[in-house]
This record gives C-alpha cells, structure tokens and sequence, in this order.
C-alpha cells in the first residue's frame, strides 16, 4: 500500500468520524504540493465537494439552523469552513451569542476578512455595542454601528465600475481578478481603509491582476482607459502589495 492509498483510507475515516478539520487540513496541505497525480487530485477534490456538502447538511440540520455549529465552523482552524461558517452567520440571532462572538473577534487565527463580515452582520443586526478586536496584531475597540459600510461598500462599487469600464471589455479575467482584489483589499484593512484616490486604486489593482498573469506593465499603460495620479497609484500599489505578502 502506498502513500496515496493510505491517504484516501484515512481521509475516508475522517469523513466518516466527522471531523472535517482535519480531513480538509490534509487534503489542502496535499493539494498543495508540486505534483499530485491527477487521479488522486480528482478523488481529493471529490473529498472536498463531499465535506462541504456534509458541513451544509449539518448546519441545516432537520431545516433548522445549527446556530452553534455554525459558530464551531467560525472557531476552526480551516479557513474554508470560517469562510463556509460566516455565508451563515446572518442566520444566527446575534443578541443571544454575544459571549461567543466576542471571542471570534479576538482569536488570532480568524482572518481580518472573516471579523470585518462579523462586525458587518452585528451592525446589519443593529446591536449597539463596543467589542475588542485583534485586528493585524492590534487590540483595538470598535462598535460595528459606528462604521460606515454602507459608503465603504459604494466606494468599492465605484473602484469596479472603473474597472469594468476600462479593461473589462478586452479582457473580463484581469477586471475579475482586479475587482476581487478590491473586495479583499478593503475586508482585510477595515482599519485603514478610507475613501478617497478613486482612480489611483482602480490603477493598481488592474496593474496588479495584470502581474498575476506574469505580465509586466508599467503604470502608464493603464492611461489608455482613465487619467490618475502615477505616484500615488504607485504609493497605493506598494500599499496593497504590502498586505499581500
């Protein structure tokens, strides 16, 4: 028996004893690996589309939501069942779990990304209150009443409507690319987020989905669609590339 076969044995049992953690844990870390064979590659992402489908099952259980599994799925150390758990979180009563979401919030293995939508839902759910927040490293205090998603999120709306009235049209992989960047940019520096050098962010994320394409551009060639600042789209393309790393 070889490495593989031992793998998708044990996976098997993972599955089977639900903890899926662990099972996506391992699949993630071997997909990730230079080479895979392309039939176990198949089989592991076959594990993945079962997995998830069980953690749906789960969290709908007999109809009803699960509101603490789906709170044990935001706890986890697997990003894909925080990302899973948070598409559910609006669900949940807020009011009653307050206790639980205050620890969310200061656990350090939760992305930036995944506590901005929790501070976004508690706002959506209008409670009016201060919770600390380990953000980049950094304590901080913040009442999701007190922040203004809804101008944040017509700031970024106006980022992609420059982007898809510029390159979008020759080429919709790069404005897609350009505009994820934009919506994961803004989730993971709620803090420092602010809304201003419209077209100079929209320079650089375009330039940005250009290099991912290992495609060499300089700033000047985004000129073509829209007039910005050079140097500050360079300063903001530093910026971002900054949170990347």
């Amino acid at each position: 028996m070889n490495f593989y076969d031992e793998l998708i044995i044990e996976l098997k049992e993972l599955v089977l004893k639900n903890d899926f953690e662990t099972a996506l844990l391992k699949i993630n870390q071997e997909l990730s690996m230079p080479y895979v064979p392309s039939d176990i590659e198949e089989q592991l992402l076959e594990f993945k589309t079962q997995i998830f489908e069980q953690i749906s099952k789960k969290a709908n259980s007999n109809n009803n939501l699960n509101a603490e599994y789906i709170l044990q799925l935001l706890k986890s150390s697997d990003r894909e069942q925080q990302a899973f758990g948070i598409n559910f979180l609006n669900k949940i009563n807020l009011r009653d779990k307050l206790n639980d979401v205050s620890e969310l919030l200061t656990l350090e293995k939760i992305d930036n990304s995944i506590k901005t939508l929790i501070l976004f839902t508690l706002k959506e759910q209008e409670i009016n209150k201060s919770f600390d927040v380990l953000y980049s490293g950094v304590q901080q205090s913040w009442n999701p009443i007190e922040i203004d998603f809804e101008n944040n999120f017509k700031f970024i709306t106006e980022i992609d409507e420059v982007i898809s009235k510029s390159i979008e049209n020759e080429n919709p992989g790069i404005a897609h690319d350009a505009k994820m960047l934009n919506i994961n940019f803004y989730l993971n520096n709620l803090d420092k987020f602010n809304n201003s050098f419209l077209n100079e962010k929209a320079a650089a994320f375009i330039l940005i989905a250009i290099e991912m394409l290992e495609e060499k551009k300089e700033m000047s060639y985004i000129k073509q669609w829209f007039n910005f600042d050079e140097d500050k789209a360079h300063e903001i393309l530093k910026e971002i590339k900054g949170y990347e790393q």
